[in-house]
């Protein structure tokens, strides 16, 4: 007999849902709804954060003591709710300006769902640091080298060593990077090798060179054990402080208590994460290798973006360039 497909039905709500109940029934749903590329179902990603948009959801409305609907979503409740995230709950403007442009996902996924809306969800949207704004760290190459010269005794350490210094040349998100096997490495004819790799986000399929003789000799002959991503960042941070990553830096730093970052000035030890493993890779080679062909490691799909990322600003360099390329034409 064949086995049939189980799918859990979600749950029912009225024509005027609460938001709570929409967002409950959107979670429940999530293995069913379409995505970009013709494939179903939302990513892990994409749940985790929208059942974290829920969680943050209920403590609003639980403050606010009323339940509230789409059709409640006028100027007032947006504001109300935006100064909820920012100002009482401390939140960054990044984090908060993610969950509005959440809240306006669901508003429209309300919409096509024929439930009444109030008109101004449509003048709803997140918000971001702007460039200007973000406080970007990064490895450099003499830090790695610190790094890498380390004698550690602790095998736990050593295999983050091994992992820190990997991540460092591949330029990979951790989820790709902490699932690195033996078999995605190949021999390249220049004495490097490839590193093959399906990136989980994005769904492309990649391949990064490497010729970097540590690197290389790691990945072939000393291929580190699996490692969980929390612990890797546990650990992380002890490594670059026995390396002596010490530098006083302004920076945001999560703090465990609150719930949230917080501001000041640590040492760059302390604030450095495995995500800033794959931006390292992007600063460091950015204006040595062209922009398309780091672009195509990291998996970024606009200039923009990359841009961004790195904290630069794609048009000033240029504007710069065209000046004195005008100006070296003019006579003086």
């Amino acid at each position: 007999m064949l086995a049939t497909l189980s799918i859990p039905t979600p749950p029912l709500y009225s024509s005027k849902p609460t938001i709570t109940q929409y967002i409950t029934r959107f979670i429940a749903s999530s293995g069913l709804r379409d995505r970009p590329g013709g494939q179903l179902g939302l990513r892990p990603n994409s749940v985790r954060n929208y059942i974290s948009f829920q969680r943050v959801w209920e403590r609003f409305v639980l403050q606010s003591n009323k339940e509230i609907t789409f059709l409640d979503l006028g100027r007032e409740q947006v504001n109300n709710f935006k100064h909820w995230l920012l100002i009482e709950q401390e939140y960054s403007q990044n984090h908060a300006g993610r969950l509005i442009g959440t809240l306006k996902t669901l508003c429209l996924d309300a919409q096509k769902n024929d439930i009444k809306t109030h008109s101004y969800v449509n003048f709803i949207s997140g918000f971001a640091q702007t460039t200007s704004q973000k406080i970007i760290h990064t490895l450099n190459f003499e830090e790695l080298n610190q790094v890498a010269q380390l004698q550690l005794e602790n095998p736990t350490l050593v295999n983050v060593q091994k992992w820190l210094i990997i991540g460092f040349w591949i330029g990979q998100r951790v989820s790709d990077l902490l699932t690195l096997k033996p078999e995605q490495i190949r021999p390249a004819k220049n004495g490097g090798i490839y590193v093959d790799i399906h990136q989980q986000k994005t769904q492309k399929n990649v391949t990064v060179g490497i010729i970097n003789t540590l690197a290389i000799k790691i990945l072939t002959e000393d291929f580190p054990k699996r490692i969980a991503s929390c612990r890797f960042n546990k650990h992380l941070k002890e490594v670059l402080r026995l390396a002596e990553i010490d530098e006083p830096v302004t920076a945001y730093r999560y703090n465990g208590k609150l719930k949230r970052k917080e501001h000041g000035v640590f040492p760059k030890y302390a604030i450095i994460t495995s995500h800033d493993l794959r931006r390292s890779f992007a600063t460091n080679f950015f204006g040595k290798i062209p922009t398309p062909i780091l672009m195509n490691m990291t998996g970024h799909s606009r200039e923009t973006t990359f841009m961004s990322y790195i904290g630069k600003d794609q048009n000033r360099d240029r504007y710069a360039d065209e000046f004195m390329q005008g100006m070296s034409a003019i006579e003086m």
